[in-house]
């Protein structure tokens, strides 16, 4: 048996996914829920010596297959020693452990070798009988030698019956051994679910309104719902009715056939013009959440970046310690009210870990930036570690945003000077503004762009963006932050001098996403227009007179 052993940081398998989608009725509007939940935060993980990760209860079940085998050994061997040493008597009939049926006829050489040995054992039996027994027992030996023969052999089937009643008891003790691990497993199990409902119970008993701290309420993601004071208490909306829940099921259903057919038919609809636009309108109402880890995976090429064992082959590098602790660190500070992320060193955090240690080792020039924590916290919620590993490298290579990550943010400089220029072009109230007010873009724009705004907006409203980042490049990120600004306009217009910073901050709560991605996807923004800005950066970026470049200020 594999000694087992502790370790921090372990190798875990599938991760946990949760989902709602928001889209219009236009492609058949209803939300859906296909996920699966694991329960894998109270799991006790431990270590095989050999790599192989096996939990208490595998451990146990290990336990068991291995004492099945040893029962089988046992019966093997007891098969054989019975063949070996039972016989029946011929003048008895009685036949002990035999394979042949009821009423089958010995052979001829069968009976003769039988009646050979029960004469050999008789005259053994008579010695002993007259060296050790009394003048009675003598008398008894004169009796007929047949009489004898089968009184020893009787004798005899008694000595065999007591040997195969203690291998029999052996067989006893090792099944009782192992019905007593099943019974303890079943005990476990019971106990859990016994202090569960115990659990409820009380729950049940404490008055939820008079109580509130007392609950825990998450989202349908896993995150813990914040309590808005100012909110006023609505009225409960009544149940909806078995029509409506059959009428959502079939948009559901009907939705994920069209992704489906899509994603079989992915090099069409990534080719042709007329499906191409068909692709990216269903993509910006959102990818059904049970497809989405697939789908991103397909959008970002994942298989081109791809190759066998790397991932493996970094996780058993040594990782400088430097860099070790900063990641470290970072852990309780990405999605601290998740609860895949939320406890420390837990199952989450530890898939974290790995996952950006494995790519700081991998691209040395990037490393670790702590925004990449809250972007690699969604892949692993939607995909394994491997996979969770390769996106990352893909945004880093296919959406080349390396140079967000580098020492000194090159490219993050420059995706600043291009945003200017957009904000001048498109909402040139709030260029004004802020301009006035002397705020410089990386106030707000570092944070935006290094995590893909994983930090900033809430969740379900991030996996939505990601849908379209993965499909249509950084271009969704200029204009999700356009589309926010846009939103808070009339406060900025509004806000005296000095109250426009913190009103930035906070400009992102409280929007609904239907409507940020309707002024989003509203501004013309081609291609070849960040194009032009982006070759204008390289030729005056050393030009300190320059308009933009003296609002970046870096």
């Amino acid at each position: 048996m594999n000694k087992v052993k502790n370790e921090n940081f372990l190798k875990f398998e599938k991760p946990l996914r949760k989902n709602s989608d928001d889209f219009d009725d236009s492609d058949i509007s209803i939300d859906s829920d296909f996920s699966y939940d694991e329960d894998i935060n109270n799991i006790n993980f431990k270590e095989l010596e050999n790599g192989k990760l096996k939990d208490d209860i595998n451990l146990l079940k290990q336990g068991l297959l291995v004492k099945n085998e040893q029962e089988k050994e046992i019966n093997n061997s007891l098969n054989n020693e019975n063949n070996k040493n039972n016989f029946s008597s011929k003048d008895n009939n009685d036949v002990l452990y035999s394979d042949k049926e009821d009423g089958s006829e010995e052979s001829k050489e069968e009976s003769d070798s039988k009646e050979q040995s029960i004469k050999e054992n008789n005259t053994v039996q008579n010695k002993n009988e007259i060296k050790n027994n009394s003048k009675d027992e003598e008398e008894k030996n004169n009796k007929d030698t047949n009489s004898q023969g089968s009184t020893n052999t009787d004798k005899d089937n008694d000595k065999n019956k007591d040997s195969n009643e203690n291998n029999l008891s052996k067989k006893d003790s090792e099944i009782e051994k192992n019905e007593q691990i099943e019974q303890e497993l079943i005990n476990s199990i019971e106990k859990k679910e016994m202090v569960t409902r115990e659990k409820i119970q009380l729950a049940e008993a404490i008055k939820f309104k008079d109580e509130p701290d007392k609950i825990i309420i998450t989202d349908e993601y896993g995150f813990i719902k914040k309590k808005n004071k100012n909110k006023k208490e609505t009225k409960k909306q009544p149940q909806r009715r078995d029509s409506e829940i059959a009428k959502t099921l079939l948009q559901v259903n009907a939705r994920l056939e069209k992704w489906n057919y899509m994603i079989q038919n992915y090099q069409e609809f990534s080719t042709v013009k007329k499906k191409k636009m068909l692709l990216k309108s269903r993509t910006r109402k959102g990818i059904p959440d049970s497809l989405r880890g697939y789908v991103w995976q397909l959008f970002a090429e994942k298989d081109k970046y791809y190759v066998k064992d790397l991932y493996q082959n970094l996780e058993k590098e040594p990782i400088k310690e430097k860099l070790e602790i900063v990641i470290i660190k970072d852990l309780d500070r990405t999605f601290p009210s998740c609860q895949f992320f939320k406890e420390r060193y837990g199952n989450g955090q530890r898939k974290l870990y790995k996952v950006l240690s494995a790519y700081s080792k991998y691209n040395k020039s990037v490393g670790y930036v702590q925004g990449m924590g809250f972007i690699t916290a969604i892949f692993l919620i939607y995909m394994d570690e491997e996979s969770s590993f390769f996106m990352l490298h893909c945004l880093m290579k296919k959406y080349k945003l390396e140079g967000l990550y580098y020492d000194g943010f090159p490219e993050l400089k420059m995706k600043c000077f291009v945003f200017l220029n957009m904000q001048k072009k498109y909402i040139n109230n709030v260029y004004k503004i802020f301009k006035r007010e002397g705020i410089i873009p990386t106030m707000y724009l570092s944070s935006w762009f290094i995590s893909l705004y994983a930090r900033t907006l809430e969740f379900h409203m991030v996996l939505r963006i990601f849908d379209c980042f993965f499909l249509e490049g950084f271009k969704v990120i200029y204009r999700i932050g356009l589309a926010i600004l846009k939103l808070n306009e009339s406060n900025f217009a509004k806000a005296k001098k000095g109250e426009v910073i913190p009103l930035i901050y906070q400009c992102h709560e409280n929007i609904d996403i239907e409507e940020l991605f309707k002024v989003a996807f509203g501004f013309n923004i081609s291609r070849n227009y960040i194009d032009k800005c982006e070759e204008e950066y390289e030729k005056v970026k050393d030009d300190e007179k320059n308009e933009f470049l003296a609002q970046l200020c870096w």
